[in-house]
């Protein structure tokens, strides 16, 4: 039995529990070992120094692949020790074998929570001053972290362009420092009277160039849906200016991220280009 309180066994009935459910509260390390195996009796003890060590930060399930088979094969276990480290739910990172004590140690700092990480948690509940205020103290203490610039640039976006652009420079291509930067061009580049558009569209409704001048009006004004329709109409319209509605279209994807309009729309845009 593990003598820690941050160490526990874990069986099939209470996976989902003990690790899964909990581990969105608190990483959680599950070791995959068997008795028979001699590498799981060389990391066991390193694990288990490591992750008490850490105070509570991170917790240690064990799993006897043998006593539990299911769970294994769940995970595709094919070699122990296999360590699998969970966040939120999901497992978020992994590896087999005994490794050194500096990679382990790695391993785990990684799953813990910085104070940035604390800051960008706690912003996003704070009134838009002080969460800039919170954001910009951890942008102070770890300069390089990619959660509290985006989400700085975000507070920004509309008030000062240029710096939320410069925020996330070093941070691409991903995808929320992309869609930090498709505002920015939108706004810039989305120039143009809606209403005017719209009255020119009724006459030549099929005019791709209007169309595409019209979608990133909307997008430039947050108007997402009708920005959408006309973006997705102009690549069905064809000719010269499909290739750049399809650009300005998953642009617009970035932007909305896991917004549920954006599967959809790319079903609806790849059966326009194919």
């Amino acid at each position: 039995m593990p003598s820690s309180p941050y160490v526990f066994d874990v069986d099939e009935a209470g996976f989902q529990t003990q690790v899964l459910d909990r581990s969105r509260e608190v990483p959680v390390v599950v070791d995959f070992w068997a008795a028979w195996c001699g590498p799981c009796r060389t990391l066991g003890p390193m694990l288990e120094a490591a992750v008490d060590a850490r105070g509570g930060k991170v917790l240690l399930a064990k799993l006897d692949v043998d006593a539990n088979p299911r769970i294994a094969q769940a995970f595709r276990v094919q070699g122990i020790p296999q360590v699998y480290a969970f966040r939120n739910g999901e497992a978020v990172d992994q590896f087999t074998g005994v490794i050194p004590q500096p990679q382990l140690e790695d391993f785990l700092d990684r799953l813990v929570p910085s104070a940035a990480d604390v800051a960008v948690e706690r912003a996003a509940s704070l009134p838009r001053d002080d969460a800039e205020a919170v954001l910009r103290q951890a942008l102070t203490e770890e300069p390089d972290h990619r959660g509290a610039a985006i989400a700085l640039a975000e507070l920004l976006v509309d008030d000062d362009p240029d710096a939320a652009v410069e925020l996330v420079g070093p941070h691409r291509p991903d995808p929320g420092a992309e869609a930090i930067v498709a505002r920015v061009e939108f706004a810039r580049n989305g120039g143009g009277d809606v209403d005017a558009l719209r009255r020119e569209l009724a006459e030549r409704p099929e005019d791709g160039e209007l169309l595409v001048q019209l979608g990133r009006a909307l997008a430039a004004r947050g108007e997402y849906d009708d920005a959408l329709e006309a973006l997705l109409a102009a690549v069905e319209a064809g000719g010269e200016t499909k290739e750049g509605a399809r650009e300005q279209l998953v642009a617009l994807f970035g932007v909305l991220g896991d917004d549920p309009r954006v599967a959809p729309a790319r079903a609806r845009l790849a059966r326009a280009l194919f």
